[in-house]
């Protein structure tokens, strides 16, 4: 029993800090980064909680959901092979609610860069894990959609 008792101590004293490590906003942005950079759908409607807010130069749209926010075509014309984040800094965190700045780079097939912006995402907590609910775009960087 003395055993059975140590293992649960165990589990729940061990839980929090792989939780903490699994939950971080920071690690759900480059997370989302190397999504973006694989063209990964599924992955990337899984970070997001929807509806999805985006403020981009000014403007802000409302989406359902994120592959109504990304078009790859639309990336892929505009020279876009490939983003990259500089900066990924947590400005704020509460129980429910995060914001992470990073400052994110765009660059064609021969890693010239075609655009540069920072960004602040808006994390929120639902079911135990974060989710992205919004970006705030100082800039114009596109989404392949404009």
């Amino acid at each position: 029993m003395k055993k059975l008792l140590l293992l649960f101590l165990f589990i729940f004293m061990a839980t929090p800090l792989y939780a903490d490590e699994a939950l971080s906003p920071q690690r759900v942005v480059e997370n989302f980064i190397e999504f973006f950079n694989n063209e990964d759908r599924a992955s990337l409607n899984a970070l997001w909680g929807n509806p999805i807010v985006f403020v981009r130069g000014g403007k802000l749209a409302v989406y359902s959901d994120y592959g109504d926010v990304v078009d790859f075509d639309g990336l892929k014309a505009s020279g876009w092979s490939y983003s990259r984040f500089h900066k990924n800094e947590l400005i704020y965190q509460d129980d429910i609610s995060a914001m992470v700045l990073i400052n994110l780079s765009r660059y064609n097939k021969d890693d010239v860069l075609i655009s540069n912006a920072d960004v602040v995402y808006l994390l929120i907590m639902r079911g135990g894990s974060w989710k992205l609910k919004g970006a705030f775009i100082d800039g114009n960087l596109t989404t392949g959609r404009d």
